[in-house]
């Protein structure tokens, strides 16, 4: 099976190959996963070993050795049908909560234009600030979110269009 992985502004090609193999852009990358516990696993790519905690499937959201990453996978039914609609990207990102906290500020409008990594949303949780930022370039479609406003984990925040 055959997926295209989205992070940020970076697109890969994978494909598992019905022998185990992992090809990464049409190249052969030694791949391993050991689980770690539940939506968690030790995953060594090339040599190199990462801890990886899965925080929610929609949007795909991870932790990678302490960072939060965000990314898109189409398998080669959704990315048929998005040639077929004449799009190569989704049509929209989700940026949702990491977990549960208080707004403390709302930096976008409905309409605004963001380029990535602009801030979105500051989001108190834990006794810090958390910075939630855009994850890629494109125009706010949506803001779901007040300042004030008590969240849960994966509650809704801004809703971005490509561009």
């Amino acid at each position: 099976m055959r997926y295209e992985i989205e992070v940020g502004e970076r697109t890969v090609r994978m494909e598992v190959a019905p022998d185990g193999s992992t090809l990464v852009n049409d190249e052969v990358i030694p791949l391993q996963a050991r689980p770690l516990a539940r939506d968690a696993w030790w995953i060594t790519v090339d040599g190199a070993t990462h801890e990886v905690h899965l925080l929610g499937r929609d949007p795909l959201r991870f932790w990678v050795d302490g960072i939060e990453v965000l990314a898109t996978v189409a398998d080669e039914r959704t990315l048929a049908a998005r040639r077929a609609a004449g799009q190569s990207r989704p049509a929209r990102h989700e940026l949702r909560a990491p977990m549960p906290g208080l707004v403390k500020a709302v930096h976008v409008r409905e309409g605004d234009t963001v380029e990535r990594g602009a801030p979105l949303v500051t989001l108190e949780a834990m006794k810090m600030e958390n910075e939630l930022r855009a994850p890629l370039a494109g125009q706010v479609t949506r803001v779901a979110v007040a300042a004030g406003a008590k969240v849960e984990g994966g509650a809704l925040l801004v809703v971005l269009a490509p561009g």
